[in-house]
C-alpha cells in the first residue's frame, strides 16, 4: 500500500483484481464468462459509420440519405477482435441508453468506419504504466499518488484509416497506443464500486503528443489537443474483460510497445472515480487510460497500428496537414 501513502483522496476500497493474471478468452472466441464491464456479460460490438456513398455531416441520424449513423455488430467478434463476414443492424441512437433497432442491415466491410464516440469530454491519465515512469519524455518520473489527470480537446478525436496530420510547425511527434473506456452513465462523486457500473465499453486510441509543445507550453492544449491528435476505434466492444487486455502499438509494421490492462497503475475504476470528484462524465465521454513503455517518434509517410485484444487495430496514416484554404 506504499504508494498510497499521502494520497489527497479516501482510500479506494478494491473490487477489482490487481493481479498479473492473463486473460482466460477461450482459443479463438473473446471472454464469455461474467460482465467485467460491459451491459449484459456478452461481448458486443458497436461501430458508427457512413453508409456507402454517403458522407459524415450534422448529428448522428438514421434520417436522410446521409450522416453518421450507429450499428451493432451481429456476428461473433473474435479475441483479436476481428469480424470475420460481418453484418451490422442499424441503430436508432447511439447505443448508450439501450439498442434500438432499425432492422436496416448491411455488410460491415462495405462500411466507412467513424471513431465510435463524439464525447463532450476527452480525458487522459499520464504516467499509468510502471515501464512507462522510466521513459517519461520528461524523463524518469516517481509512481504518482493520485491519478494525472489531462484533457484533449474533442475536435481532436478521428476515427480509424483517418490521417494523423502533423502541424508544419511541429518538431517531435509522438504515438501513445492506449486503451480507452467510454462512459455509458452519467458519473459524478462516484465509488471505484460504482464506476464499474458506468462503463459502457473499451475501444483503441492513440494519444498523439507534440513533445516540444509538451515540454514549453504551459498547457498542453496544442501538444495533446491538435486537430487528429486522437485517433478513436475502430468499435466499442461491451462486456470485454477489461481488467487484462492486451495492449500493442506497431509503427510501420514493428511493435514498439506491448502491455496489458492489468499491469495499469491505476486501475480503469479508480481512474473514473478520481475524474468523476472534479467533472460530470456524460454517456459518451472518453478516458484515454495511459501509455506503456518508450513512445516513438512518427514523421509523414509513417503508419501507426493500435492494437487492444478484443477490440481490433486502430490504424492511422501520419501526413503533414497542408493549409485548409489552399495558401
Amino acid at each position: 500500500m506504499g504508494r498510497r501513502a499521502g494520497r489527497r483522496f479516501p482510500p479506494i476500497r478494491r473490487s477489482c483484481s490487481r493481479s498479473n493474471s492473463r486473460s482466460t478468452f477461450p482459443p479463438g472466441k473473446a471472454d464469455r464468462g461474467p460482465n467485467r464491464g460491459g451491459r449484459d456479460g456478452a461481448v458486443t460490438a458497436y461501430v458508427r459509420y457512413v453508409a456507402p456513398g454517403a458522407t459524415e455531416h450534422g448529428d448522428d441520424t438514421t434520417s436522410g440519405d446521409g450522416g453518421a449513423r450507429w450499428g451493432v455488430v451481429e456476428d461473433e467478434v473474435l479475441a483479436d477482435g476481428t469480424i470475420e463476414d460481418g453484418m451490422v443492424e442499424e441503430l436508432a441512437a447511439p447505443p448508450f441508453s439501450g439498442e434500438v433497432r432499425t432492422g436496416n442491415r448491411m455488410r460491415l466491410d462495405e462500411l466507412q468506419l467513424l471513431a465510435p464516440a463524439t464525447p463532450s469530454k476527452v480525458i487522459a491519465v499520464g504516467l499509468n504504466y510502471r515501464s512507462h515512469l522510466d521513459n517519461s519524455p520528461i524523463g524518469t518520473r516517481p509512481e504518482p499518488v493520485d491519478p494525472p489527470l489531462f484533457a484533449k480537446l474533442p475536435s481532436s478525436i478521428v476515427g480509424p484509416g483517418a490521417a494523423i496530420e502533423i502541424p508544419p510547425d511541429a518538431e517531435v511527434v509522438h504515438a501513445e497506443g492506449e486503451v480507452v473506456v467510454v462512459i455509458g452513465h452519467v458519473a459524478r462523486h462516484v465509488s471505484p464500486e460504482e464506476a464499474r457500473d458506468r462503463i459502457f465499453g473499451v475501444t483503441a486510441g492513440n494519444d498523439v503528443s507534440e513533445r516540444v509543445w509538451q515540454r514549453d507550453d504551459l498547457q498542453w492544449l496544442r501538444a495533446k489537443g491538435s486537430d487528429s491528435f486522437g485517433p478513436l476505434g475502430p468499435r466499442i466492444v461491451t462486456g470485454a474483460a477489461w481488467e487484462d487486455l492486451r495492449l500493442r502499438t506497431r509503427l510501420n509494421g514493428e511493435v514498439v510497445q506491448d502491455a496489458r490492462t492489468s499491469d495499469l497503475i491505476f486501475s480503469i475504476p479508480e481512474i473514473i472515480a478520481y475524474a468523476s470528484r472534479y467533472v460530470t462524465l456524460l454517456p459518451g465521454d472518453v478516458i484515454y487510460t495511459g501509455t506503456p513503455g518508450k513512445t516513438s517518434a512518427i514523421s509523414p509517410g509513417d503508419r501507426v497500428e493500435v492494437e487492444v485484444e478484443g477490440v481490433g487495430v486502430l490504424a492511422n496514416e501520419v501526413k503533414v496537414e497542408l493549409p485548409k484554404d489552399g495558401t
